[in-house]
């Protein structure tokens, strides 16, 4: 008889787990609070594979990046890279809402930063390719200087020169001569939004 009784309390107690261990797996709210959890953690990893970079940052696509984040996460990199990026620079700005990383990517004259802003779960908030006139072909040639402050506003200095071609088109014409200068900058706000500067 004991045994009896003894073998029921063991069945009624594994078949209890079981339907605790059943509702827990099957409770959408712990599988997404869960998942939210671990996407969280696999940024801030992600985060700390990365070297800080030191500010102001002066560039152009002539001159070179700094050496940094060399110990990155290879798999974390490809989760939350900037699109057509190869490889990350670093942390540009981190706080307790938003963080702003720069990946590298390869331009027409050597490795080129990319922006983007993310939450701290990792959304992507935003993102900006600062280099939009740099370049060259026949009849037009144009680079820009870049800085970032600390203050998280971005300047981009541009120079550009334009020749007309001669008429069939196998060559420049150098009377045609013209050259120009401009300026934008950005702002990267509290909410990680990266906004031009009227």
């Amino acid at each position: 008889m004991k045994k009896t009784i003894y073998i029921l309390t063991f069945i009624s107690f594994a078949l209890s787990s079981c339907l605790i261990d059943t509702k827990r797996s099957s409770d959408p709210t712990t599988a997404e609070n869960e998942q939210q959890d671990n996407s969280e953690n696999n940024f801030e990893n992600n985060l700390k594979t990365l070297d800080q970079i030191p500010l102001p940052l002066s560039h152009n696509p002539l001159g070179q990046l700094p050496t940094l984040s060399n110990n990155y996460d290879k798999k974390a990199f490809e989760k939350y890279k900037h699109v057509w990026t190869s490889q990350p620079l670093g942390i540009l700005f981190s706080d307790n809402k938003t963080v702003t990383l720069v990946d590298c990517s390869i331009g027409d004259w050597g490795l080129v930063p990319f922006l983007t802003t993310y939450d701290r779960q990792g959304n992507k908030i935003d993102s900006l390719g600062p280099y939009k006139k740099t370049g060259e072909d026949m009849g037009y040639k144009a680079i820009e200087y870049l800085t970032i402050s600390k203050d998280k506003t971005i300047t981009i200095s541009d120079s550009v020169t334009t020749y007309t071609l001669k008429a069939d088109s196998s060559d420049i014409d150098e009377t045609s001569r013209k050259s120009t200068n401009g300026s934008t900058k950005y702002k990267i706000e509290t909410d990680g939004r990266i906004r031009e500067q009227k």
